[in-house]
């Protein structure tokens, strides 16, 4: 196996995290594109006032508003639910890193980068590579933290007490983290599918049976 391979045995606890980590993060962003798209607030408003008024019934703005809110309410619990489950996610990620794996999360990208001076000429862009991609992952943990606790903030803002300009900067930070995701997410597919297809063969099926216990 090549010395930078990111192919190793994955325990069933990380496996497990892994796909569920990635069910939340898919749900979350889909909740929010539904919420941007065809559950939009402003776009059925309006619909909701044009096909009424067709019909001989006029409303007023708010009243539309209010009833295009109410039907996308339902939709947005299950962002809330699935925030709660990335925030028990992450908890649980640092569990199996510290337990299972026997590291802090985080610190093999630091390693890495710090041997890149020790690595021979001949093996440096791999190595670069190679220490790029894990402190992307090192970067992704961070930016769920953040997700998370913001999430939280807003979620909880008026038991919290917290002022409304306050409000406001938590949920552009919010806001910022979810393009963060959506951008790993399609870096992550574009890389993991480039490996496979060149020199890590087998990345994919090895995330479900978790690969060679001897290649830990």
């Amino acid at each position: 196996m090549a010395k930078f391979s990111f192919r190793k045995y994955q325990p069933l606890s990380l496996r497990l995290w892994h796909w569920l980590n990635a069910l939340a993060i898919l749900g979350l962003l889909g909740t929010v594109l539904l919420r941007k798209t065809f559950l939009s607030w402003r776009t059925n408003s309006a619909l909701i006032e044009t096909k009424l008024k067709e019909a001989g019934t006029v409303i007023t703005p708010d009243l539309a508003k209010d009833i295009a809110v109410s039907i996308r309410n339902p939709m947005w619990d299950w962002h809330i639910y699935l925030g709660f489950a990335l925030g028990a996610l992450l908890v649980g990620r640092i569990l199996v890193a510290l337990l299972v794996e026997k590291r802090c999360p985080g610190v093999h990208a630091l390693k890495s980068a710090l041997a890149l001076k020790e690595v021979p000429p001949s093996e440096k862009r791999e190595a670069v590579h190679y220490t790029l991609v894990r402190t992307g992952y090192a970067v992704f943990y961070l930016a769920t933290a953040l997700m998370v606790v913001t999430g939280f903030m807003l979620n909880f803002k008026t038991e919290l007490g917290l002022a409304k300009d306050l409000v406001g900067s938590v949920k552009e930070i919010h806001e910022l983290m979810m393009w963060f995701f959506v951008v790993f997410v399609g870096g992550h597919l574009v890389g993991v599918v480039a490996a496979e297809n060149t020199k890590d063969p087998g990345l994919i099926s090895e995330m479900v049976h978790g690969g060679d216990p001897k290649n830990k």
